[in-house]
């Protein structure tokens, strides 16, 4: 059994393996961060607040058009001369009042709302502006990721195709063998020798075993310990 080749192919593995985790990592990253979501919720509150200013400042500016003319009709009344009776003079007298204190008041009412829109459209600008720069961070890394994700396929491919190459001069065998081991030894089959002591559980090898690991051909030797094919490289 070729040895040599069969740990190769773990080494193959255990990239694809670390291939396959990062995309894994890299399409957790793909999604929207949470500091990117909190601004833009916090830009869209703000410019609905400024809508809702803006509505009410119509509201009151048209509040008060229409109180103006009002207050134009009755005081056109007033210096006619159609209405004489005291009474009467008096009751239009004291609606005039009355309407102009009510536009006053919308009149106060459109200032406030334009002055508070003022404060809020400032304050959207510099939220705007932070969205913005989140946003380009963030559309920044996503190419990033993007661009490393297409790189790890392409790695992915080659290591794919090496290990059908290996697996298919190795034949089915030693594949089966190599499976099984690795299924029980937490993905690692074949340990290679290192300064007489076994690379997966360090435990040191008798000479003879060390001998036998290192022969070109023959049958595989295990680590009287972990009980890992033994690769004498």
């Amino acid at each position: 059994m070729d040895i040599a080749k069969l740990y190769e192919l773990q080494k193959l593995d255990a990239n694809m393996l670390k291939v396959r985790r990062r995309v894994a990592q890299i399409r957790q990253q793909q999604g929207e961060p949470d500091d990117l979501k909190a601004a833009r919720a916090v830009a869209a509150a703000t410019q609905a607040e400024q809508e809702q200013l803006r509505a009410a400042e119509l509201s009151a500016e048209l509040t008060s058009q229409q109180l103006a003319r009002r207050i134009q009709d009755a005081e056109q009344r007033l210096m006619s001369g159609e209405v004489r009776n005291p009474k009467e003079l008096e009751s239009l007298q004291s609606s005039v009042e009355s309407l102009k204190r009510q536009r006053t008041g919308a009149e106060e009412a459109a200032l406030a709302a334009f002055q508070r829109g003022e404060e809020v459209a400032a304050r959207l600008a510099r939220e705007q502006a932070l969205l913005a720069e989140v946003e380009r961070t963030w559309q920044a890394e996503q190419e990033n990721l993007t661009q490393e994700e297409n790189k790890l396929k392409r790695i992915y491919a080659q290591l794919k195709q090496q290990r059908q190459l290996i697996v298919d001069r190795l034949g089915a065998p030693a594949i089966e063998l190599y499976t099984q081991l690795g299924t029980r030894k937490a993905g690692v089959a074949v340990a290679a020798v290192k300064n007489g002591t076994c690379g997966a559980c360090n435990v040191s090898l008798p000479t003879g075993v060390i001998s036998s690991a290192r022969a070109d051909e023959g049958d595989p030797v295990y680590c009287p310990s972990c009980g890992r094919i033994l690769y004498g490289a």
